[in-house]
Formats: C-alpha cells, sequence, structure tokens
C-alpha cells in the first residue's frame, strides 16, 4: 500500500504504531453501541405499535370454561370502545409457551386457559377494573391484562438501555480524541527538531499541522476502516442467528437499509474527528511555543 509522503519523519514515530490499533478498537465500540442504540429504538416503537391498545383476556380451565369463554366473547363485542375480539386458538397459544415447555405442548395434556385478544379504539379508553367486574359475573375467575402497563414498563427499559448504548458510544469519542491529543504531543516532542527547522526555512505552522493530519489520516483511516469492519461483522452474526438463540424472547437484531447507511458513517465521522482533533493540537502546541 502506497503511504503518503510527509516532510517529517512521522513514520518513523513509535507513538504513531499504535494509532491504528487504538482508532480500530474504539470505531469497533462505536459501531456496536450505536448499532445497540438504534436496534433498541426500533424495538421499543415496534412493541409500541404492535401492543399498545390492546388487552388479553384470560379464562380459566374447568367444566364450564367453553362456555364462559364464548359468554366472555358477547360481552366483550358489546363493550363501548372496543374495536374486536378474537379467540386465540390453542396452536397460537402452544406456539407462545414453546420456548418455556418445549415442541410437545400440546401433548402434555395441561389445564390450559382460554385466551382472548381484544382491541381498543384508538383514542377511546376503558376501565378496566368496571370490565373486570362485568367478566368475573358472566365467566368467574377470568384475568384482564392490560399491555399498556408493562409497556409503559418495557419501553422505559428499552429507552433507559438506549440511552446507555449512545453514551457508551459519545464516552468511546471522548477517548479517541484524548489519545489522538496524546499521540500528537509526543510526535510533537520527539519531532521538535525537525518543526524548528522546517519554521527557519520558512514553514507555517499550519504548514506542520497539515504534515500530522496527512499523517493521521492514513492511519487513522486503516485503523477505522479494520474497526468497523469487525463491527459490521459482529452485528451481521448476531443478526442471522441472533433470532434463534432469542428464541422469540428478545427482539429481532435487524438494522434497516437506513440504520445501516447511518452506521456506514460511523467510521468517516470518527476519520474526520482525529484528523481536525490532530490540526488543532498541532496549532495549539506551536502557537505557544511561538
Amino acid at each position: 500500500m502506497i503511504r503518503p509522503s510527509t516532510d517529517l519523519p512521522l513514520s518513523d514515530d513509535p507513538a504513531s504504531r499504535y494509532l491504528p490499533w487504538t482508532v480500530g478498537l474504539l470505531v469497533f465500540l462505536a459501531t456496536l453501541s450505536l448499532a445497540a442504540g438504534m436496534i433498541l429504538s426500533s424495538a421499543g416503537e415496534n412493541w409500541r405499535r404492535s401492543i399498545s391498545g390492546t388487552l388479553t383476556i384470560q379464562v380459566p380451565a374447568g367444566p364450564d370454561q367453553q362456555t364462559s369463554a364464548q359468554s366472555a366473547i358477547d360481552l366483550l363485542r358489546a363493550t363501548p370502545g372496543v374495536d374486536s375480539v378474537r379467540r386465540i386458538s390453542g396452536g397460537e397459544v402452544a406456539t407462545m409457551l414453546e420456548p418455556w415447555l418445549g415442541t410437545q405442548v400440546s401433548t402434555l395434556d395441561l389445564p390450559m386457559p382460554v385466551l382472548i385478544d381484544a382491541t381498543v379504539d384508538s383514542g377511546k379508553s376503558i376501565d378496566i377494573e368496571a370490565l373486570s367486574t362485568r367478566l368475573s359475573a358472566v365467566a368467574p375467575g377470568t384475568v384482564v391484562d392490560e399491555h399498556a402497563v408493562w409497556l409503559r414498563r418495557l419501553t422505559d427499559l428499552a429507552a433507559i438501555a438506549e440511552t446507555v448504548s449512545l453514551s457508551v458510544m459519545v464516552f468511546v469519542l471522548i477517548s479517541a480524541i484524548m489519545t489522538v491529543v496524546f499521540t500528537t504531543r509526543t510526535g510533537l516532542a520527539i519531532h521538535s527538531d525537525v518543526v524548528e527547522v522546517l519554521h527557519l526555512i520558512g514553514a507555517h505552522d499550519s504548514y506542520v499541522a497539515r504534515q500530522f493530519q496527512v499523517h493521521t489520516l492514513w492511519l487513522a483511516g486503516i485503523g477505522a476502516a479494520a474497526g468497523f469492519a469487525l463491527g459490521a461483522g459482529a452485528i451481521l452474526v448476531l443478526q442471522i442467528y441472533g433470532a434463534r438463540l432469542s428464541g422469540g424472547l428478545l427482539p429481532d437484531i435487524a438494522l434497516s437499509g437506513l440504520q445501516w447507511g447511518v452506521l456506514c458513517l460511523m467510521p468517516v465521522a470518527a476519520v474526520l474527528l482525529v484528523v481536525a482533533t490532530v490540526g488543532v493540537t498541532v496549532r495549539r502546541v506551536l502557537g505557544r511555543l511561538t
């Protein structure tokens, strides 16, 4: 590979040898953190759309279960604000219990409750306590589960996790800036004699800063590309095998095309940030010396 030439012997600088590794590791961590934040954001939005405004009614097992279930369905359909009512089939119940009880749920002969799914009209609210009382009168032992109660807790938890992941990304980028500042100052100290000679022959601080920036652009670009490739590869592996491992208990680890586009900007932004930091650091250090 062709390395850009500079007037300063920066390629022999021992401090800069670790820059690609440092930038690569930080870009890798930042890529994973940003991807986790976007996945959690998408999962929270999907949960809100798919579960908000729904009720699940459980009719317990017993000799009159079928009659009680039909009475509960009739009452729900006659309740103002309820848009649709559907009895969940035994196959769907078995699928929901499969992660805990295995694939042979139907052969276990367990006393399974009848599940009824009711959808509430958007913009309308239902008195859950009053509805529970009426259902208990026609179907004793019936339990009403309002998804919105635990949905708020679930989405709040996802929002907290999203904030934490994005905060990790910010701290990683700050760590990259601090590392670059230290490496640049070390390089200036090592090559102070050469920098002084360049000043004597008429070189400005901006020219010296560009020398460091070109050198850093090369090293940081290599590290950022490698770190992003590893991070993207890890995300793809999780995306392919995550659904099999989670068993439907966790949100899908998948990114949309737009999210992948945003993620691809991470290494570019990291390199630009590093190069800009180098330029500012060199100018500030040389400005104090003159």
